[in-house]
């Protein structure tokens, strides 16, 4: 658990009918306090999610008066962050109310004359260069969100953090799950975790669409069922066959659960990330490969629709790729696949023992 030092929170426990013990957390005390947390929420104590509470339940005024705290406030209430898809608050939350590095922590309480002087251009570098990786990147382009917002409205005079170069490049077109893998992965990890790789590989859909979906994306079709989803990232409609062994994890879901996926005591996820976090968990006990993540299973999916007999425009489409990304992960997959190498060995060697005549 994340040690988070907030001022102004006052805990109360509550025991109820059924005798067990509820907590709430209060901003102030008496009849002017706020709940903003108890203990059945799902919420983590030191969470972003639980800062970004605590702060929208904290009195507003003279507390973030000339700081840059202010224009993060107005930035969240305004109609530019509710117009965001989930998603994208979600990360944008976290961005700003992670208890170690994130934007409020670091430049909530500056003034907002800070934000004015050229020299913030260096701190915020410093300080995304220390976060690092992709995380740092997206760190430092929400500031710039913020900074940008700020400078709409008057709020701030000068944007000093334009132009910002990523520092994180990645191919992830080289990972992915091969069989053996996933047989082990099966074998090794708890059922409910066994599932989520499962589901990845056999739909092809990110962790955001994979926490929510559930027998109400079910629909039929005349040869069997399909299930169809508005994604989250691209607002994208996708309309997915389902195989054998997705048919078989829909089949095995408790009636009435209302997501196939849920945690070890039969809860919904809470959040996507929890997804990833239990299968590099138990890719770290079965010693898998360390590269692998939960987020590969879609290049999985897509050398599934490759050996389906699929074209590449039509794998890039269900994926929601580039072409020239999607051209990448099946270049690499029939690279290394040993089940490719063998169907390609057979074919050359039918051609030889049975040539074509000239």
């Amino acid at each position: 658990m994340t040690r988070v030092n907030l001022q102004g929170i006052h805990k109360v426990r509550s025991r109820l009918a059924d005798g067990s013990i509820r907590e709430y957390h209060y901003v102030g005390r008496g009849k002017g306090a706020v709940r903003f947390w108890s203990s059945d929420s799902g919420i983590r104590i030191g969470s972003p999610d639980y800062i970004a509470a605590f702060s929208a339940a904290s009195p507003r005024g003279t507390a973030a008066q000339g700081k840059f705290r202010a224009v993060i406030l107005a930035f969240l209430d305004s109609s530019d962050f509710q117009g965001l898809a989930p998603r994208t608050q979600a990360d944008l939350r976290t961005s700003i109310y992670h208890p170690t590095n994130g934007i409020d922590a670091k430049f909530g309480g500056a003034p907002v004359a800070a934000f004015d002087d050229p020299r913030i251009r260096k701190q915020a570098l410093d300080w995304r260069d220390k976060i690092g990786g992709k995380v740092g990147d997206d760190r430092i382009r929400h500031l710039q969100r913020i900074v940008g917002y700020g400078l709409d409205r008057a709020m701030l005079r000068q944007h000093h953090l334009r132009q910002v170069k990523a520092t994180y490049k990645s191919n992830r077109a080289e990972v992915f799950w091969l069989p053996g893998e996933i047989e082990a992965f099966e074998k090794g990890a708890p059922p409910h975790v066994s599932r989520i790789l499962v589901a990845a590989c056999e739909t092809g859909l990110r962790p955001g669409d994979l926490v929510e979906l559930g027998p109400a994306h079910l629909h039929p079709t005349p040869g069997g069922q399909r299930l169809v989803v508005w994604t989250r990232k691209r607002r994208r409609l996708a309309s997915i066959p389902v195989t054998p062994r997705m048919a078989r994890l829909i089949a095995d879901t408790p009636a009435g659960q209302a997501t196939f996926l849920v945690n070890k005591g039969g809860h919904a996820y809470q959040h996507e990330n929890y997804l990833g976090d239990a299968v590099s968990s138990w890719r770290d006990t079965l010693k898998l490969r360390p590269e692998l993540r939960l987020y590969d299973a879609r290049g999985t999916a897509a050398t599934r629709l490759l050996e389906a007999g699929a074209e590449l425009k039509e794998i890039a489409t269900h994926m929601g790729w580039s072409l020239k990304h999607a051209a990448e992960v099946i270049e690499r997959y029939v690279a290394l696949s040993p089940a490719m190498t063998d169907g390609l060995a057979k074919k050359l060697t039918r051609g030889q023992t049975h040539p074509k005549p000239g």
